[in-house]
């Protein structure tokens, strides 16, 4: 059934509560990161790791608990009973292996952007992007086996689940009810995404990750697609950290680089359209439309 205008203003209003929350937050990380500290540097431990996840559910509880006081409002509730199909997961893992080879350009773009930058404002970039990336405890950590398989729990499984629910699930989905077009729902809670999580340095490369599980989420209709592709990402970065020390060096001035990068461009996009034909169907009612 179509949203009633009811529906579609407390959609609506609990849009901008949730997005003024999440603002919130992320200035408030900013703001306590810039202040000055003679602190040491943390000594991370599979404590942390537990710690990390526990601090993510705590910090999502008030989105949580506006999803829960609204949870009788079908249309308003994530979309996750749509069956799985074997040949999206497919496209969807072969996308997460090539995606990271796909945004080296992007990423030689921002560095040489950074160059241009006052050496200050560059400089205070590179150390909020270390302090907000959780790849940076990965770093620090030494890599036993359960040390190895918690990090893959704490900082791959667990945030691509809850980070899914809330951005996608509840603040997307809920852009849609409220009557914002699909390419705004997906657009403005991707840039909070990207904002929340204090990327400044990756914020372009963070925008088109962020857009694709969007993406994922509305035309499949369901979390599990736009899930897996998130926890692959994070698993994928993890990978490269542990099994060679960090992501790999990459010489622009090689003639490979440049093969490299726009053969995975080419195939992410054949996987896009890919995805975008199976996950289509007129079957299938868009939120904003009927539920």
């Amino acid at each position: 059934m179509m949203n009633t205008p009811s529906l579609q203003a407390k959609a609506k209003k609990e849009v901008f509560l949730i997005s003024g929350y999440l603002l919130f937050l992320a200035g408030l990380s900013l703001y306590l990161m810039l202040i000055p500290s003679n602190a040491q540097e943390p000594n991370f431990t599979l404590e942390t790791l537990f710690l990390n996840v526990v601090g993510t559910v705590v910090i999502f509880s008030p989105i949580l608990y506006i999803w829960w006081r609204s949870s009788d409002e079908v249309t308003l509730n994530p979309m996750v009973s749509q069956d799985v199909k074997p040949k999206p997961v497919l496209s969807i893992i072969a996308l997460a292996v090539v995606l990271p080879a796909a945004l080296m350009p992007v990423d030689l773009l921002v560095n040489h952007f950074l160059t241009l930058l006052p050496d200050g404002i560059s400089t205070a970039a590179q150390s909020i992007n270390e302090q907000s990336n959780a790849i940076y405890i990965v770093q620090q950590m030494e890599h036993s086996a359960l040390v190895i398989v918690s990090l893959y729990i704490a900082l791959a499984a667990m945030p691509a689940i809850i980070e899914e629910f809330v951005f996608r699930g509840i603040l997307q989905h809920r852009m849609q009810v409220s009557g914002l077009k699909p390419i705004w729902a997906i657009g403005l809670s991707s840039l909070i995404f990207c904002v929340m999580h204090l990327q400044l340095v990756n914020l372009l490369p963070m925008m088109i990750l962020s857009s694709i599980l969007g993406w994922l989420y509305y035309h499949g209709q369901t979390l599990h697609y736009s899930v897996l592709f998130h926890a692959l990402n994070n698993a994928f970065s993890i990978t490269l950290l542990i099994g060679l020390g960090g992501a790999p060096n990459t010489d622009e001035s090689s003639p490979w680089f440049w093969v490299v990068s726009v053969g995975a461009i080419f195939i992410a996009v054949m996987l896009l359209k890919s995805l975008h034909t199976t996950l289509r169907s007129e079957d299938i009612a868009h939120p904003n439309n009927a539920q």
